[in-house]
């Protein structure tokens, strides 16, 4: 069965194709996000300020969708770094999560106990939540969780969103978060048998989500679970998005998007998830021929074997560039934003200056300066040649992304337009003004600082 396919990286449109799936669904829907809060519902996060209202735009859809089709079965499945209690949150108003709550849509917390970390008690009680996880009350469920996980280091990254038993699907890079409305992401829209295989993952992760503590009722709970068994639909009419403009919404750079009249079908495109995507990735870079070019855009990349992958192929005569953040543009309060600038991409930065110097032809590393507030937040990678590939999704360039610790979902595509379309939208993003050659660093003292400073992170188990 083949996989009808396609990349979108405009800001309007990625937002378009969301309601598109949404306005389309027949039966069900089912959305897997990571952040989905107004500005000033994070409780880390600090307010943006001047933000498009994404989450309440697109939690406004599904109200819609369910006050006019009540028959169809929605459930959303939030990470814990999405809050509960407006109480703890800085804006405290009406949260997209109670909206949604209150007008009959099932959300629900992920489950994170799948993920992979260090199960054994600690005397320290915050680390004991997934073993007395049963002792603590419900309205408390959410942010006990998301206290846990942040030491454990562990995230359902997810965000993905099917319908109608995988009739159609997307894989998104973007939450649904105000602060990130203007973002650089991406979007691969799905429809057939990959579209399939993403219903299988989002009612797995639904049943997950069942089998711990949810303020859902009963009755409902027993329809989700009926719903998360039935099987992906046999392949129909290809659904292919309309992308008409969202009102009111203007943020981001502009991407042109060219649809074929029928979506091109790809025999071989597959998911990808966890634990699996650091090999694919690996075989994507070590299966690239001298004259082939690997194009990478990922906002944080602290994973050094795949580093040393692209410096190979450098040698080998392949040509490599690598475009990712300076992570200014994430809100955090200080000193934890100036930790995370320092800190997430240190190992690779120094690893990196040393591969231009060796490579100079061959390897090049950007830097895109979000200091103005918009992050380049992509996590995609591309070969271009003789067998074109592009893989792409969710996961981070980070040891966590890659070993089960973060749950993610990434697409795997060899179909020459979506290629076509992420190059043209590299090129677009690597020749903006806010990327910036990565220059030597300037103080080796303060690197060995950092470089310590790292070492005594990942030690306590707070690896990035």
């Amino acid at each position: 069965m083949s996989t009808g396919v396609a990349y979108l990286g405009d800001s309007r449109a990625i937002l378009a194709a969301c309601r598109d799936l949404i306005e389309a669904a027949e039966h069900s829907i089912v959305l897997q996000m990571y952040l989905f809060a107004s500005d000033g519902d994070q409780t880390m996060l600090l307010p943006r300020g001047g933000t498009f209202p994404y989450a309440d735009t697109v939690a406004g859809w599904l109200i819609e969708k369910k006050r006019q089709h009540p028959q169809v079965e929605i459930a959303v499945i939030l990470d814990s770094n999405t809050p509960s209690n407006p109480a703890l949150t800085r804006r405290k108003g009406t949260m997209p999560r109670q909206r949604m709550e209150q007008a009959g849509i099932s959300v629900l917390t992920a489950n994170l106990f799948g993920t992979r970390f260090d199960r054994r008690r600690r005397r320290w009680s915050a680390m004991n939540f997934h073993l007395d996880y049963h002792d603590v009350s419900l309205t408390d469920w959410v942010e006990r969780q998301n206290r846990w996980q942040f030491f454990h280091n562990v995230e359902d990254h997810r965000k993905n969103l099917v319908i109608d038993r995988g009739r159609a699907g997307a894989v998104l890079s973007h939450n649904f978060l105000d602060a990130a409305h203007d973002w650089h992401e991406n979007l691969i829209w799905l429809s057939g048998e990959a579209s399939a295989q993403l219903w299988r993952i989002a009612t797995r992760a639904l049943l997950e989500a069942l089998a711990i503590p949810q303020p859902v009722p009963p009755e409902r709970a027993a329809s989700l679970r009926h719903l998360a068994y039935l099987p992906p639909v046999p392949p129909v009419a290809q659904l292919k998005p309309r992308l008409i403009p969202v009102e009111g919404f203007g943020g981001g750079l502009t991407v042109p998007v060219d649809l074929p009249p029928c979506l091109p079908l790809d025999t071989q495109c597959k998911l990808v998830e966890n634990e699996e995507i650091r090999p694919v990735l690996l075989e994507l870079v070590e299966d690239a021929l001298p004259g082939d070019e690997l194009l990478i855009a990922t906002a944080y990349f602290s994973d050094l074997p795949v580093l040393e992958a692209l410096g190979d192929a450098a040698q080998r005569g392949v040509k490599v560039r690598v475009l990712i953040d300076s992570i200014d543009a994430l809100p955090l309060p200080e000193p934890f934003g100036w930790l995370t600038r320092s800190l997430v991409n240190h190992r690779v930065l120094c690893r990196a200056e040393q591969l231009q110097q060796m490579h100079s032809m061959r390897f090049q590393l950007r830097i895109h300066e979000s200091t103005g507030g918009v992050m380049m937040h992509l996590k995609t990678a591309a070969r271009t040649g003789h067998r074109p590939l592009l893989l792409g999704g969710q996961a981070n360039f980070t040891p966590n992304s890659f070993s089960g610790a973060w749950l993610e979902t990434d697409v795997l595509t060899g179909e020459p337009s979506v290629v076509e379309a992420f190059v043209r939208h590299f090129e677009l993003l690597w020749s903006l003004p806010a990327s910036r050659p990565l220059q030597p660093s300037q103080s080796r003292l303060r690197s060995a600082m950092l470089t310590a400073l790292l070492h005594g992170f990942e030690r306590a188990g707070l690896r990035p």
